[in-house]
């Protein structure tokens, strides 16, 4: 029977493996990300657990980055998230399918483009339901929060008008400012989604998202007195 112990004994493995992650990535965004690719594999008619399974593994490689200062694809860490899942004592058989789908969910960045051939089928449904989970979890209050987790962690300022955002949109590593932030990724997140759960899920994430910089830049205007400092609306 694959339920919520099989789940806990994954998440005690993994938690070690995870130390020195940075704060966005840390256990509790698996432990969301996991919830949100179960609820969504299922109303996509997947298999729930596979998706949670592979929800705890999808990040080894951000605490390679942190260790190894350099960004680091998740099939550099296909091994230690085999490991993990060992450890976590899963099933064998699941092991493939699930390390297929975590590194097939690389092929849906926006950032980085297509990076090799298609998964199986089967990898690819769970791969879908994953890739949403993550990004569902970068939207809306938790997207917020962790926004500004990050930015406060690596010093950046909440809006610096001498750093508006990019016209070429996200990049890897530090932007200007934690709402520049917003403008080069967050806000384009609703149009990567893959799955039809995932993109209702979105438009209410994404609301809140356009609400709060709506309200951020009136704020900084009543601060400021000046709407030619503040963030651009979104």
């Amino acid at each position: 029977m694959r339920g919520a112990a099989d789940l806990r004994r994954l998440r005690d493995a993994v938690a070690a493996d995870m130390v020195g992650a940075d704060v966005a990535h840390d256990l509790g965004h698996l432990d969301r990300v996991a919830g949100l690719a179960a609820r969504l594999a299922v109303r996509e008619g997947h298999d729930g657990f596979v998706a949670a399974v592979a929800a705890y593994v999808h990040d080894h490689h951000r605490a390679a980055e942190a260790r190894l200062g350099r960004v680091v694809a998740p099939a550099e860490c296909r091994d230690e998230a085999r490991d993990a899942l060992c450890r976590g004592g899963i099933p064998s058989e699941l092991w493939e399918p699930v390390l297929d789908a975590v590194e097939a969910t690389g092929r849906y960045s926006f950032s980085a483009g297509d990076r090799g051939p298609a998964p199986p089928a089967a990898a690819a449904a769970i791969a879908a339901c994953l890739h949403d989970a993550d990004m569902l979890d970068a939207m809306g209050a938790t997207g917020i929060a962790r926004a500004f987790a990050y930015g406060g962690a690596i010093g950046e300022p909440l809006w610096d008008p001498a750093a508006p955002p990019s016209s070429d949109g996200y990049r890897s590593g530090p932007t200007g400012s934690v709402i520049a932030h917003f403008h080069e990724k967050l806000l384009r997140l609703r149009g990567e989604l893959r799955t039809a759960a995932g993109r209702e899920m979105g438009e209410r994430r994404h609301a809140a998202l356009e609400q709060f910089l709506h309200r951020f830049r009136e704020e900084w205007i009543d601060a400021h007195d000046d709407a030619g400092t503040a963030p651009p609306a979104p």
